[in-house]
């Protein structure tokens, strides 16, 4: 998935409360790299729980959705109302029934 101005915004909103430099950020983000804190599956996480569906959308489209909605992603939800929601889009842009 391509970093776009957008997601690199989206990315720096929701970290607010993290002090990592832009470039280790992207990293994590493309899964070339994590800390002990933070992961590619939280960091998925972090921007499903964060980040309003429709901007998702705006930000990702779709096909960046699918990638984002991973079970290890939707798993570190602790929810379980909310995991299930999470587990319901990923069906549904799938297509699955």
């Amino acid at each position: 998935m391509k970093l776009t101005p957008e997601i690199k915004k989206e990315l720096k909103r929701i970290l607010w409360d993290y002090s990592i430099d832009e470039q280790a950020l992207w990293a994590i983000f493309e899964g070339k790299m994590a800390t002990f804190s933070l992961t590619q599956e939280k960091l998925y996480t972090r921007l499903l729980l964060s980040t309003p569906w429709y901007r998702l959308l705006d930000c990702f489209s779709i096909t960046g959705l699918k990638e984002i909605l991973t079970d290890q992603a939707i798993n570190l939800i602790w929810i379980k109302d909310v995991r299930e929601k999470f587990m319901y889009a990923k069906k549904s842009l799938y297509g699955i029934s």
